[in-house]
């Protein structure tokens, strides 16, 4: 019986309660796409942060000339990268002979490297496979302009003042990094080492600490346990990370707060309308025996409709709204949250209810006798 009445109840003013529902879905449909802009900003912001390159650097605890202040050991400082969680590039950096001109040179595992510089182009190689190439190799862009070589041309690299025969590698990829890095040529670390007789050793090392500032100098301590080693945070790029990421999220609760408390105003006028055009059936049904838990449970489920369908239509609404979002800010899909839906029918079902609290009261407040009478 109570179905029936609610069905009918809304179907008789069917216009007046649409209303209600479209106040209650634009709302919905704000917070729908904000949260599922949210779930997946994140991971968006830091991928294109991570543009920016390292924000740790390690080096050594002391600055002496010897061969412990000038350089670290290889697997102590991947040990403490293991230990910290992070993946970090250990670095040697080297002064070479290439074709008779002194060029800088680092040594690194060049997977890794690239990996912890997503901007990196690098380019293909005109001889041989380009995964072999770059495998050997990558030279920066500038570099390879000023020995006017290419990918693939083997170059003759040695350590001047080395009576040695030196070794022979590849030009490699070119390698455009926007930066010092293009004046370099980056060579397999192991190379590097048995090029300089410095087996297991390292100029430097970088990692790249998500998380933001905090993050990066809770890995910094981890790191410099043991002595040896100093960790250095680029704070600039860890604290651009955290406050970038803060500030997004801070604009998008405010403006989820505002949109649903625009909503719920809304739905708060448009119920009251409703509950002012049905006094004469409230005053009826009280005659007819009707208590004030009863007018409550009607009125209340009545709310909840609204607010089920207006939260189902904000959802949907919502997610063409966050691929829309998507698109033009990441230029790339917002991926979907499982549990949106149902923070979104929370909510739109909270507002209407909240909506529904002023029309209670009007319902309630209604005596039969007078409004039957003047009716």
């Amino acid at each position: 019986m109570e179905v029936h009445l609610l069905r009918a109840a809304l179907w008789r003013r069917r216009g007046t309660v649409t209303l209600a529902i479209l106040a209650v879905a634009i709302g919905a449909s704000v917070a729908s796409a904000l949260l599922h802009v949210s779930g997946d900003i994140g991971r968006k912001v830091t991928r294109e942060l991570r543009s920016l390159g390292p924000n740790l650097l390690v080096v050594p605890a002391t600055g002496s000339d010897g061969a412990e202040g000038r350089f670290l050991d290889e697997a102590a400082v991947r040990a403490r990268f293991a230990a910290a969680g992070v993946e970090g590039v250990p670095l040697l950096y080297l002064v070479a002979e290439v074709e008779g001109r002194r060029v800088p040179v680092v040594g690194a595992d060049l997977a890794a490297a690239r990996r912890l510089h997503p901007a990196w182009v690098v380019g293909g190689a005109s001889t041989g496979s380009p995964a072999d190439t770059v495998a050997a190799s990558l030279m920066g862009a500038r570099l390879m302009a000023r020995l006017a070589t290419r990918p693939g041309v083997p170059l003759s690299l040695r350590v001047p003042g080395d009576p040695g025969p030196g070794v022979t590698l590849p030009a490699g990829a070119r390698l455009e990094a926007g930066g010092p890095d293009d004046e370099a040529w980056w060579i397999p670390l192991a190379t590097a080492q048995a090029l300089t007789g410095l087996a297991g050793r390292v100029s430097v090392a970088q990692a790249r600490v998500d998380g933001g500032a905090e993050a990066a100098a809770r890995a910094a301590t981890v790191i410099e346990q043991g002595g040896t080693m100093r960790a250095l945070v680029l704070h600039a790029l860890s604290a651009t990370e955290g406050r970038l990421l803060e500030r997004m999220r801070r604009l998008m609760a405010l403006v989820t707060v505002a949109a649903l408390v625009a909503a719920g105003l809304c739905a708060f006028g448009t119920l009251t309308d409703l509950a002012l055009e049905r006094r004469r059936e409230i005053a009826l049904m009280k005659a007819l025996g009707a208590t004030p838990g009863d007018v409550v449970r009607l009125f209340v489920a009545e709310s909840l409709a609204i607010g089920a369908l207006g939260g189902l239509g904000g959802w949907l609404l919502g997610v063409l709204f966050a691929q829309v979002i998507g698109r033009e800010v990441f230029h790339s899909a917002v991926a979907l949250r499982w549990d949106v839906p149902l923070i979104v029918l929370a909510l739109a079902m909270g507002v209407a209810i909240v909506a529904g609290l002023g029309p209670i009261r009007l319902a309630l407040a209604v005596e039969p006798a007078p409004v039957l009478k003047g009716d």
